[in-house]
């Protein structure tokens, strides 16, 4: 009987904490803390957030085009709220696999950031009609591609200006990586304000083949100081740290360079008279404010001086106040439309 009991006894207390057990693990499939005060439909859904993803060609710390696209980006998630994502040195070889991948996850906007990624915008906008393109400094539209473009030539108007005035031997060179649409153009207005202004000064280009290697900048800049020239405009991306390195290491040559993109004076105000300061910042939020609010359309969107988008950075003591009065007047009258620059996208 004793022996029996104490069977009886182990068995009951095995029975108790089995149930004791799954008491415990209820919980699993009840109704958890997350769901409490839902809807009896289930918990409602939450509110899709705009996405918008980025391809740039180089680093976004290159000091300069790119990082300033960077800065837009995270500008846009601060103040627009949006989910943002970049992938950064993309190449051209792929740039189309780089953006499926984009629009596969569901990303509203995708950009590209120059005017190389324009082939691969329109041909990935043809395969997802519902996601909304656009490519800053392009010049391809397409039901569903927009390009976000500085309005062209006013830079170059005004770099033209300054360039004119400081060259000393009538020699001014423009180091760049290639001839793009959008370049040209104000390369071509560079030309034009300084045989007006200074009609015995030639203009000369060099071609690197790529925006962000600073030693091809540096080697082309250096080459130009070769030839006599003694002021440059230096259009790149981290290649313009080659160009100004370069006019620091040629300081008897008293070689002057005028940045582009970025104002390059604080970085070094011994070699830069100024910089023609594109704020792809201010590109990127009004095109994407624009984009988020349903105003989006094929076409070609430009800012310039009168948006503040774009103008003349700091100056050096180099250059006269004549000179920037005269970049001033310049500026009033392109916003206001009596001085139209050449060429056109």
């Amino acid at each position: 009987m004793e022996k029996w009991f104490k069977r009886f006894i182990t068995v009951a207390l095995i029975a108790i904490l089995a149930l004791g057990m799954v008491a415990c693990g209820g919980s699993k499939s009840g109704t958890s803390s997350e769901n409490k005060g839902a809807p009896s439909g289930g918990a409602a859904p939450a509110e899709k957030k705009f996405k918008v993803a980025m391809l740039l060609s180089g680093s976004i710390n290159d000091g300069g085009w790119n990082t300033n696209a960077y800065n837009g980006l995270q500008e846009i998630q601060q103040k627009l709220g949006v989910e943002t994502a970049f992938t950064e040195n993309v190449k051209k070889n792929d740039q189309v696999q780089i953006m499926r991948e984009y629009a596969r996850k569901g990303f509203d906007v995708i950009i590209g950031h120059g005017f190389e990624f324009s082939d691969a915008l329109k041909q990935v906008s043809e395969e997802y009609p519902k996601v909304m393109f656009a490519g800053v400094g392009t010049n391809v539209t397409a039901p569903g591609v927009a390009s976000l473009q500085f309005t062209p030539g006013e830079l170059g108007y005004l770099a033209g200006i300054v360039a004119a005035h400081s060259t000393k031997v009538n020699k001014i060179g423009i180091v760049t990586a290639t001839k793009d649409p959008t370049g040209q153009v104000e390369f071509d207005n560079i030309k034009e304000r300084v045989a007006k202004i200074n009609p015995q000064a030639s203009v000369v280009i060099a071609y690197t083949g790529s925006w962000d290697d600073v030693n091809k900048a540096k080697e082309a800049a250096l080459a130009q100081i070769a030839s006599g020239v003694d002021v440059i405009v230096a259009d790149n991306d981290a290649g313009n740290l080659g160009v100004i390195q370069a006019a620091q290491e040629q300081k008897d040559k008293k070689v002057k360079v005028i940045g582009w993109t970025g104002d390059y004076y604080d970085q070094a105000p011994d070699v830069i008279l100024t910089s023609a300061v594109q704020k792809i910042s201010t590109l990127i939020f009004t095109g994407v404010k624009d984009f988020k609010e349903g105003k989006f359309k094929g076409q070609i969107y430009r800012f310039g001086l009168k948006e503040k988008a774009q103008y003349m950075g700091k100056y050096s003591d180099a250059v006269p106040q004549s000179v920037k009065d005269e970049v001033t007047k310049a500026t009033e009258d392109l916003i206001s439309g009596k001085i139209k620059p050449i060429g056109n996208l």
